[in-house]
């Protein structure tokens, strides 16, 4: 299993590599040739990542060039931790909570749940169209913003 660390307006970290908002592709995909690359991507600024066992793990966007968008798909999230990934959308919530934090019905995308002061966008099995309260995806973005 993937273990990622959230760094809220900057990316993620995973061990000593950073995914870091604004840096180029190429590098990125340097940083990341140990990864197995996933299926192809219906679109061509997207890469795509899958764990050892297969399964979807990461999903890079990039503008120009420049990563502008990280959707978490598989392992673990942590944030000061808080297990963003790897849990429901009750124990997210609740454990958000305790930290001061609070997940609101989302304002920047179509589905999922914001949380503002994590920069960030969790959607739960339930909120993209499957059953369950399993935290289905996390994805954080250089242009998060919620009015």
């Amino acid at each position: 299993m993937e273990h990622c660390e959230l760094i809220p307006g900057r990316g993620i970290r995973r061990d000593d590599i950073d995914i870091f908002f604004g840096m180029p592709r190429t590098k990125l995909r340097q940083a990341l040739r140990n990864e197995k690359p996933g299926g192809d991507s219906m679109w061509d600024d997207e890469d795509e990542y899958t764990d050892a066992e297969g399964g979807d793990w990461l999903r890079l966007r990039f503008l120009d060039d420049k990563l502008c968008d990280i959707e978490v798909l598989g392992g673990s999230l942590i944030h000061e931790g808080i297990e963003l990934l790897a849990t429901d959308i009750h124990t997210l919530r609740n454990d958000l909570g305790r930290g001061g934090m609070a997940l609101e019905k989302t304002e920047w995308l179509s589905e999922g749940h914001d949380c503002v002061d994590l920069q960030i966008v969790v959607a739960s099995r339930e909120d993209s169209g499957e059953v369950g309260a399993e935290i289905a995806w996390v994805i954080t973005s250089s242009d998060f913003r919620v009015e």
